[in-house]
């Protein structure tokens, strides 16, 4: 099992100001990025950084992530092969309150994506509310993929 932070998290989070903050922030739009366009780009070298440990070329990956992370952790694995699962908690429902991508809304929102994600792997949303993944539920279900390719599961309860 490996754990990753990206760049600003954990060990690696940034600390000033806020309006250092804000300055560093902007410095990503300047490149044409942003700070979770980026943090995807961390997961996917790190994917790739796993595959090159001896002995671990062909391991299967699981990959899980919370919020902002799980919509990093979805789009990473729509560039990578070779993952098998995604456990995706508390996933945002649109990038209108998760990650912000340049552009992305012009294309695809959230559901899009975990329904391209469903193609190439087995995926499991933990959300009290089922109803906006129904887009994504439709298209596994005319793929007519694998029942335990898309999944929307209960969070478990904090006292459990």
């Amino acid at each position: 099992m490996a754990y990753i932070c990206p760049r600003g998290i954990g060990p690696t989070e940034w600390t000033g100001s806020d309006k250092a903050q804000t300055q560093r922030l902007r410095r990503f739009y300047l490149l044409g990025q942003t700070v979770d366009s980026m943090r995807v780009w961390d997961i996917r070298r790190t994917m790739q950084a796993v595959r090159q440990i001896a002995g671990l070329e062909k391991t299967p990956l699981w990959v899980q992530g919370h919020r902002d992370m799980a919509a990093n952790a979805l789009y990473a694995s729509l560039f990578e092969d070779g993952i098998t699962r995604l456990d995706l908690h508390d996933l945002p429902v649109s990038h209108e309150s998760g990650p912000a991508y340049l552009n992305v809304l012009r294309h695809l929102d959230l559901p899009q994506a975990a329904a391209l994600a469903a193609e190439r792997t087995r995926v499991i949303i933990y959300s009290a509310d089922d109803k906006p993944w129904n887009y994504p539920a439709e298209v596994v279900k005319l793929l007519k993929l694998p029942e335990k390719q898309w999944q929307i599961r209960k969070p478990a309860k904090p006292d459990e």
